[in-house]
């Protein structure tokens, strides 16, 4: 019984400490989507075609935490060269969260 305690209030713990980090994101959606739509989108619907938005939607995807995202993010932006700053970045991440991944519910 104790155990069943202890791994509840574990899970619990960890889905608000997911949910608040999803809440304290910095970044501005409104500027990330612009800049996802100028940057990322015409690769993203070359590989998936529509809008794109398959890559976000699809069964498969392998992006579960805020952290994942970020890396994505990041990998993304050297890979394609697409000079985002670091602002840059964190408008698109918070964007992707709120659009289609919505990690804080």
């Amino acid at each position: 019984m104790k155990t069943r305690k202890i791994l509840l209030a574990a899970f619990i713990s960890a889905g608000f400490a997911g949910a608040a980090q999803s809440a304290m994101l910095l970044g501005d959606a409104g500027h990330g989507e612009q800049l996802y739509n100028a940057k990322c989108a015409g690769c993203h619907v070359s590989q998936f075609g529509g809008d794109g938005s398959g890559v976000f939607t699809r069964k498969d995807h392998h992006i579960t935490t805020i952290e994942g995202l970020t890396g994505k993010v990041n990998n993304c932006n050297a890979m394609t060269h697409a000079g985002l700053s670091d602002d840059d970045i964190n408008d698109v991440i918070k964007y992707l969260d709120e659009a289609f991944y919505k990690f804080e519910e």
